[in-house]
């Protein structure tokens, strides 16, 4: 038995491009893209249960199979789906039961899921004459997901629930912030601010991103120039047993409190409108605050990973976009930039330049 494992990843359709990016991020390794949705990452066989984990974490995750077969460019007749299978070992389904489900990405082929499912089955069957199939219980499931670029033949082994941050939104905490994010946009920015380290959060409002760091394993430190919003952030964190990693400071983003180099990351979603120049040093803007003195209190090469908004009237410049979010008639940008020596750059794992359409 090879001692790699090659998983397939499939991710949210409404921003595929991001979420392949923050398997990336989470996982520190490159992702072979077969379709805009679907990519896979060769991995370690003894670390599979820590990779499972890690993948639970990422937003936009929605399934991971253990590969068995995959193709380019699938036609659309079921029988190559058999004939798929039959090139596959399936030493795992020796003497137990299992099923076949099927996962269409954009309605292709046009034959029905059964039949596909069948077709899968029957050249499982025809390979291991051992397995038995049981659609009520299986022991393992088997899936194919299926697009026009790619098709994958897989077990199944995560598909976790799409809801498993809400306990966490604004309605379920102590302290609300009308600002607030939501736990996944959140827990989005902690994760493509990549691993490990502690992190910083200069405008924490009521301590989502804190919150969301602390219960991904890091230190976080949130700063608020709000005595009332730095005290509710405190609430949050004690409520959601964050406090033991998690801290709240009372200070101004734009003379942080901080010793030069003191943070390895930072995670953050900066006023916009009048309120980004309130109570600000010398009347800053507060991504120019951000950028400035974040490249102080940034260690050599870590990640800054932040929200701006987007309008007629404020140009581009040269921010590194990599996903579009539109809210009502608010266009905000997730932007993600890396210290080095001579300056700001953009992040080498997640591209430049690159721009996904988002919609939530």
């Amino acid at each position: 038995m090879s001692e790699t494992l090659r998983l397939c990843v499939v991710v949210s359709g409404v921003q595929p491009s991001l979420g392949l990016r923050e398997v990336e991020t989470a996982l520190e390794r490159p992702v072979e893209r077969l379709d805009d949705r679907i990519g896979t990452v060769e991995v370690q066989r003894g670390l599979l249960e820590t990779i499972l984990a890690e993948l639970f974490e990422c937003v936009l995750v929605q399934e991971v199979l253990s590969v068995k077969a995959w193709c380019s460019n699938p036609p659309t007749y079921p029988g190559f789906y058999k004939e798929l299978a039959t090139k596959a070992e399936w030493f795992e389904l020796a003497n137990r039961d299992f099923a076949v489900t099927v996962r269409k990405l954009g309605g292709y082929p046009p034959a029905s899921s059964v039949t596909l499912a069948a077709a899968v089955a029957d050249g499982i069957l025809e390979r291991c004459k051992e397995a038995r199939v049981n659609l009520e219980r299986p022991e393992v499931r088997v899936r194919l997901i299926v697009s026009e670029r790619a098709a994958v033949i897989g077990v199944l082994l995560l598909r976790p629930r799409g809801d498993r941050f809400r306990f966490r939104s604004k309605r379920y905490k102590v302290f609300k912030h009308p600002a607030s994010l939501t736990p996944e946009d959140a827990k989005l920015l902690v994760n493509l601010s990549g691993r490990g380290g502690v992190l910083l959060d200069p405008f924490c409002g009521s301590g989502s991103i804190i919150v969301e760091a602390c219960l991904s394993g890091l230190e976080a430190v949130g700063l608020d120039v709000d005595l009332k919003a730095a005290a509710g952030a405190r609430r949050n964190l004690v409520f959601f047993s964050c406090d033991a990693r998690g801290h709240v400071v009372v200070g101004d983003a734009c003379l942080p409190p901080f010793r030069y180099k003191a943070f390895d990351k930072i995670a953050t979603n900066p006023p916009y409108g009048r309120s980004a120049r309130l109570h600000s040093a010398g009347g800053r803007c507060a991504y120019e605050c951000l950028l400035d003195e974040g490249f102080k209190i940034l260690k050599e090469g870590g990640r800054i990973t932040y929200i701006v908004p987007l309008s007629a009237d404020r140009p581009m410049l040269d921010e590194k976009l990599f996903l579009l979010r539109v809210h009502g008639g608010l266009t905000r940008a997730f932007v993600t930039r890396v210290k080095e020596r001579g300056g700001w750059c953009a992040d080498s794992v997640l591209g430049n330049g690159f721009v996904d359409t988002y919609r939530r």
